[in-house]
């Protein structure tokens, strides 16, 4: 089944131009893939100032995707507070790491993007 026409509002027909050298058009081609975006995509949002996720994230269930937020908010509020000089609880660095060895884990477990 065809997918439907889109309105004519919806229709992307304006293309901008942007030349680049072989290594920038290389490293926006590397960016885009790292998050599984078409190049195109991957500019679009860049330069409309739109958030870029990375599609392994996107792959996750949603009660994943909150708990990872929750977990985010927690890691920036400490960062906050260790910025204004509030010393770190002892075991933070460990703590810290470890979150980042569970996210991988977590990333890692996740099927191929496709």
């Amino acid at each position: 089944m065809a997918r439907p026409r889109l309105d004519v509002s919806d229709r992307r027909t304006r293309t901008v131009g942007v030349r680049l050298t072989s290594a920038e058009a290389v490293d926006l081609a590397d960016r885009a893939a790292a998050v599984g975006l078409t190049t195109a995509s991957y500019v679009r949002r860049a330069a409309l100032g739109r958030r870029i996720r990375s599609a392994a994230v996107l792959r996750l269930g949603a009660e994943d995707r909150l708990e990872l937020g929750r977990i985010g908010v927690n890691l920036n509020q400490l960062a906050r507070a260790m910025n204004a000089g509030v010393p770190a609880p002892p075991g933070t660095r460990e703590t810290v790491e470890r979150i980042g060895e569970l996210v991988a884990e977590l990333l890692a477990h996740l099927p191929a993007a496709g």
